[in-house]
């Protein structure tokens, strides 16, 4: 890392840049999006190795994650992810506590219709096509119908999806304006899920 600070320091400037592009773009359409800054969005490029097999002290990537309650508000939000090995941009809300998931999950035992609606939109699932199959219940959550017409999502312990962007993207000029058209196609499932937070 010493031998190569320099060279992170000045990508570090260049994230940072365009996490700030990011912020004025998406508070011009999302106006949930409280005043960030910088810091606010972008996670520690140090890794905390305390119960991980992997000890390697640091992140192989950026990250950022505007949210309507800053990053570590446990809301929804939109998320960008950049390394040599992997480019992608995603959003929604990852593994909510217990009383937001069951708050989300209730939501959708109303809503659900809503729900699907939003993720069947042509646009959106053309650069979206499904949502993330993380930490999946394999019957319905104690206390919901098993025979629910929407028991797939109630299943769901996180709810997110994600689009990868590729590396002739991020090189070309105008990788902001690609990111946040990327980013204002997310907002209707992140209504969604904020409203499911209430």
């Amino acid at each position: 890392m010493h031998a190569h600070k320099g060279e992170y320091n000045s990508a570090k400037e260049e994230f940072a840049f365009l996490v700030q592009e990011l912020i004025v773009r998406i508070s011009a359409w999302d106006p949930r999006l409280p005043h960030l800054e910088v810091k606010d969005c972008v996670f520690r490029f140090n890794r905390d190795t305390r119960f991980s097999d992997n000890k390697n002290p640091y992140k192989e990537n950026f990250g950022a994650f505007f949210a309507y309650g800053g990053k570590k508000g446990g809301l929804p939000g939109y998320y960008l992810h950049l390394s040599p090995k992997e480019i992608f941009v995603a959003g929604g809300i990852w593994m909510p506590e217990a009383d937001k998931l069951l708050s989300i999950r209730r939501h959708i035992l109303n809503d659900g219709d809503e729900l699907e609606k939003i993720l069947k939109d042509k646009k959106f699932k053309k650069v979206y096509p499904e949502l993330d199959a993380e930490q999946v219940l394999k019957r319905a959550p104690k206390g919901f119908p098993a025979d629910h017409k929407h028991v797939e999502f109630l299943k769901l312990k996180s709810f997110t999806v994600s689009s990868p962007l590729t590396l002739e993207q991020v090189l070309r000029p105008g990788l902001g304006k690609v990111i946040d058209q990327h980013f204002k196609l997310l907002k209707p499932f992140n209504d969604f899920l904020f409203e499911g937070t209430k």
